[in-house]
């Protein structure tokens, strides 16, 4: 049996089994208890949380259908040059940069449930842009992508956050470090399905271009969905641009991105995040270039392998959740410390590996830090910003990280030995980060 086959059955297995055994020890912890249960209250978080993660699964399935095969599909089916790849990539994340500062405002103004149908229209858009051999119509793709991403990374987080609040949730029945991991955990069951999904996709039309059609599919549904079972929710600022609430949104914008604490996890997220952005960037043709070096002509199966780095992100969500003090800012802080220290000890091993194999299980290890890292993060980050402008801070915390892969993206050059560099530039910006958090944090 295929090696990546057989990594992403045991994989799938691995999770499966600690997933029952995670769900028996919580039943029986409350067994235990024995405390009082208030049925109508669990029945309204339970929905609650039901009808974000539908739409969650959706979106993120729409972001990850497509992941394994955007590269492959410029650089080996476009046959577009390596440094036109980059500049693609580019265009996305300057589209990214330049919306940061202002559409989580216009969300907090104007409704983020509106901000989350805008993402399915830009996504939709991007995604019908990928079936064009026109270099223009793929330019245009991409800045409507690097709109949607910073609305999938602020506008839902944000949505879900304030209507956790509004709806007054019992921490002690659903509490919100929990549905923040159940995102993680959410996101990579969306990815690898959708990996199998899509690998699929490409055998039964010949072409990596059937996974951007289930893509916009899923960006449809999303959007009925969202206007159907969705109620809308602001910040603090009316619609009138000048009006004194506006004005007052701002001010606490910039406060809050003044904050001190705010400003050490803006440097840590865009350190982690940036060099997310960059591994995504590089894997494929790391591990392409070794299989090349080992004699094999055969193509990587690019979904099996997504699917499988999506298995180990899900692994180290759950790994990090199981940790008791893990619902709280502190403990969540020292696991984010342990996972920026070994994501950046995986970056700096895969530079020395020469086989295939294990360099695939490197990325396994970074891809499982990606997993601990988002609902911890997000977990701190919901302690430290207020409703009020959660939708404009989270998105003008995208700016830097979307300048950084920007310059990163222009300074691209071809081959293992650039790649290396990258790779070992990664580590260390990971080490500084973490040093930065132990003593600002």
């Amino acid at each position: 049996m295929d090696f990546y086959r057989v990594n992403l059955a045991a994989l799938i297995v691995a999770n499966s089994c600690y997933f029952m055994y995670r769900h028996h020890t919580q039943n029986r912890k409350l067994r235990r208890r024995g405390a009082p249960r208030d049925e109508q209250a669990e029945a309204a978080a339970t929905s609650f949380k039901r009808r974000f993660l539908l739409v969650y699964t959706l979106v993120v399935a729409a972001d990850w259908l497509q992941g394994p095969y955007t590269y492959a599909i410029y650089k080996y089916e476009k046959q577009l040059e390596e440094h036109t790849v980059a500049l693609l990539y580019a265009s996305g994340f300057v589209s990214g940069a330049a919306s940061a500062p202002f559409v989580g405002q216009l969300a907090d103004r104007y409704g983020r449930r509106a901000a989350c149908v805008a993402y399915c229209v830009c996504y939709g858009i991007t995604c019908l842009t990928m079936l064009s051999r026109n270099l223009n119509a793929l330019y245009i793709g991409r800045l409507f992508g690097g709109i949607a991403t910073t609305l999938l990374f602020s506008a839902f987080e944000a949505w879900m956050i304030t209507e956790y609040h509004h709806l007054q949730i019992d921490e002690s029945t659903v509490p919100l470090g929990r549905i923040l991991a159940n995102m993680t955990t959410t996101s990579s069951i969306a990815a690898i399905l959708s990996g199998v999904l899509g690998n699929g996709l490409v055998q039964w039309s010949g072409t990596r271009l059937g996974p951007y059609v289930a893509s916009f599919g899923c960006c449809i549904v999303a959007s009925i969905l969202i206007l159907v079972t969705w109620r809308e929710n602001y910040g603090s600022a009316a619609k009138s641009l000048e009006s004194p609430e506006a004005q007052k949104l701002k001010h606490s914008v910039l406060t809050a991105l003044t904050d001190p604490r705010i400003m050490t996890m803006n440097f840590a997220s865009c350190c982690f995040e940036g060099t997310m952005y960059l591994f995504v960037f590089f894997w494929s043709a790391a591990l392409k270039s070794l299989r090349a070096k080992s004699g094999h002509q055969d193509d990587l199966p690019f979904g099996l392998i997504f699917s499988s780095f999506m298995c180990a992100m899900m692994a180290g969500s759950s790994i990090a959740s199981t940790r008791t003090a893990s619902h709280s800012s502190h403990g969540a802080l020292n696991i984010l410390m342990f996972v920026y220290a070994i994501a950046s000890g995986a970056f700096a091993v895969s530079t020395m590996l020469e086989d295939e194999h294990a360099l695939f299980w490197a990325f396994c290890v970074i891809e499982g830090c990606v997993g601990a890292y988002f609902p911890k993060m997000a977990l701190i980050k919901s302690n430290i910003v207020d409703d009020s402008a959660r939708g404009g801070v989270y998105s003008a915390l995208r700016l830097p990280l979307n300048i950084f892969v920007v310059v990163a993206h222009s300074l691209d050059r071809g081959g293992d030995e650039h790649r290396n560099s990258v790779f070992l530039f990664c580590a260390a910006l990971l080490l500084a980060a973490y040093l930065v958090i132990s003593r600002q944090m």
